[in-house]
C-alpha cells in the first residue's frame, strides 16, 4: 500500500493528488467500458424483461440507483458501442472518457469510427461535444421519399387463439397524428414521477414506441376512464364479461367476451380484477341477462386513499404513475375484501405479469405487502449497492495516469471547417468503397 496515498490531502504534494485523479479517471473509464459491455449483453438477452420492467433502463434506475433518463443513456451508448470495436477498444484502454464516448456513439458508423477516435484522443471533451452537434446538424437530411396515398382502412378481427389481431393503413397526415399520440401515450405510460423541482428531466425526446400495442393500450384506457360520464348503448363501447347459468366468476366453463372468444380460469381472473369489465350472468334456462351489481370497484373515496397511500405502481424498481389498477391482492373473485388491507395499486403491465405467474403478492395485514418471485426469494425495493475503490484499483492498475488525458495543445476549434472536412472524407470514402465493390462485381 502506498504511505503517501494515506495521508490527509493537505499535507500531499499537488502533483500526486492530480497524478492520482488522473489515474482514477482512466481507471473509471475502463471500468466503465465493461459496465457497459454487459450491460448491452444483459439488454440484449433480455434480462430484465422476467421481471416485467419497461426496459433495461428502468432495471438499471432501479438496481443500480441512476436516474432513469442517465439509465436510458447508458444503455443506448452500450448498445451503440457494439458495433464500433475501436472506439470501444480505446475505451476498454481508458484512453477515451464515458463523456466522449457518449458524444461519439451520437455519430459513429462502422465506416467514420476511425476518423472521430483519432479526433477524441486529440481534442477536450467540450471540443467534441461542438463537432457533433454540428455534424448531426448536417447529416440530418430531409425525407423526400414518395408517399403512397392509397386509401386508408383497416380491420380487426379475434385470431384462433384468441388474441386480438388489428391492421390499419392510414393517410399520412392521420397516420402522423396516430403516431404522435402514441409517442405521448407510451411516455404517459411509462412516466414515474410528476415534474417538480427535485425530479430528474424526463426523456423528453425519445422516439415513437417501435412496439405499439402496450401505448395503443394506454389510450385505450384513457379513453375508456375519460368517458364514463357519458355512456355510451353499444355493447363494444364497454368490455363485457358473460359468465355461466350458475352466476359464478370463477366458473370459467361459459365464460366469454361478449362477440368474442373464450376465456380459461386465469385469464378470467386477469380480466375481473379490472374495474372497468361488466358482468353478464345469464339464467339457466336461456339467454335471461342479469347485471353483475356487487361491490367490486373501489368507492372513489376508497380509490383516492389508495392513490395517497402507493402514489404509484407499488412493484420494486416500477414506480409508474400513470394508468394504475386497484388489484385485489387475495382476488375478489376468490373472496378478497374491497379495503386498503387487500388493495394495492399496479401499472398494466405489472397486472398482467402477477395473473401471469411472474411474480406474487401477499397481503400482511396492516396494509403491509410483500412481493416474491416465484421460487419465493423476496423482492427488494432499493437493493443495497456496494463498491471497492482498491480493488478498482487493482484490477485497471495497467491503466497510465495520462491515459485518459486529450493530446491537445490547446488550439482552437473551428467547428464548421471540421465539420465540412470530415463529411468530405467520408463521401470520398463511401464512393471509393462503392468503386471496388463495382469493380470485384
Amino acid at each position: 500500500m502506498n504511505t503517501t496515498a494515506q495521508l490527509p490531502t493537505a499535507e500531499r504534494p499537488i502533483e500526486e493528488i492530480e497524478t492520482e485523479i488522473c489515474t482514477l479517471a482512466g481507471q473509471i473509464a475502463a471500468a466503465t467500458a465493461r459496465f457497459l459491455t454487459l450491460l448491452a449483453e444483459f439488454d440484449a438477452r433480455r434480462g430484465w424483461a422476467g421481471w416485467q420492467l419497461h426496459s433495461a433502463a428502468h432495471w438499471l434506475s432501479w438496481k443500480a440507483g441512476v436516474s432513469l433518463h442517465t439509465a436510458r443513456e447508458q444503455v443506448r451508448v452500450a448498445n451503440a458501442v457494439t458495433v464500433l470495436p475501436r472506439i470501444a477498444h480505446a475505451f476498454a484502454e481508458g484512453r477515451v472518457s464515458y463523456s466522449k464516448v457518449r458524444a461519439l456513439t451520437r455519430v459513429a458508423t462502422p465506416h467514420t469510427e476511425e476518423s472521430l477516435l483519432r479526433i477524441a484522443l486529440q481534442a477536450p471533451a467540450a471540443h467534441l461535444d461542438r463537432l457533433v452537434r454540428g455534424l448531426v446538424r448536417q447529416t440530418r437530411k430531409a425525407d423526400n421519399s414518395n408517399t403512397d396515398t392509397d386509401s386508408a382502412g383497416g380491420r380487426w378481427f379475434y385470431d384462433d387463439d384468441g388474441s386480438l389481431v388489428v391492421s390499419a393503413r392510414f393517410r399520412p397526415e392521420d397516420g402522423a397524428r396516430f403516431i404522435a399520440a402514441l409517442t405521448r401515450a407510451e411516455y404517459e405510460r411509462t412516466r414515474t414521477d410528476d415534474d417538480g423541482p427535485d425530479t430528474p428531466e424526463p426523456d423528453r425526446t425519445a422516439p415513437a414506441p417501435s412496439n405499439p400495442v402496450p401505448a395503443m393500450v394506454a389510450m385505450a384506457e384513457t379513453i375508456c376512464a375519460g368517458t364514463t360520464a357519458s355512456p355510451v348503448v353499444s355493447p363494444a363501447a364497454d368490455v363485457l364479461v358473460h359468465i355461466g347459468p350458475d352466476g359464478s366468476p370463477l366458473d370459467a366453463s361459459h365464460a366469454h367476451l361478449d362477440d368474442g372468444p373464450g376465456l380459461d380460469s386465469q385469464t378470467l381472473e386477469a380480466v375481473l380484477c379490472t374495474a372497468s369489465v361488466r358482468l353478464i350472468r345469464h339464467g339457466r334456462l336461456g339467454p335471461t341477462i342479469a347485471w353483475d351489481t356487487s361491490q367490486r370497484r373501489p368507492s372513489r373515496t376508497l380509490l383516492r386513499q389508495l392513490v395517497i397511500r402507493d402514489r404509484c405502481c407499488t412493484v420494486p424498481g416500477c414506480g409508474r404513475t400513470r394508468f394504475l389498477h386497484a388489484h385485489h391482492v387475495v382476488y375478489y373473485s376468490r373472496g378478497g375484501p374491497t379495503d386498503l388491507d387487500n388493495l394495492t395499486l399496479l401499472c398494466g403491465e405489472h397486472h398482467r405479469a402477477l395473473h401471469d405467474g411472474l411474480f406474487t403478492i401477499t397481503a400482511e395485514g396492516g396494509q403491509r405487502f410483500t412481493f416474491r418471485h416465484p421460487d419465493g426469494r423476496g423482492i427488494d425495493y432499493a437493493p443495497l449497492l456496494s463498491g471497492d475503490v482498491d480493488d478498482l484499483s487493482r484490477r485497471y492498475r495497467h491503466i497510465d495516469p495520462d491515459a485518459v488525458t486529450a493530446d491537445w495543445s490547446g488550439e482552437p476549434l473551428d467547428a464548421s471547417f471540421a465539420t465540412d472536412v470530415l463529411l468530405r472524407n467520408w463521401d470520398l470514402e463511401k464512393r471509393r468503397r462503392n468503386t471496388d465493390l463495382a469493380t470485384a462485381a
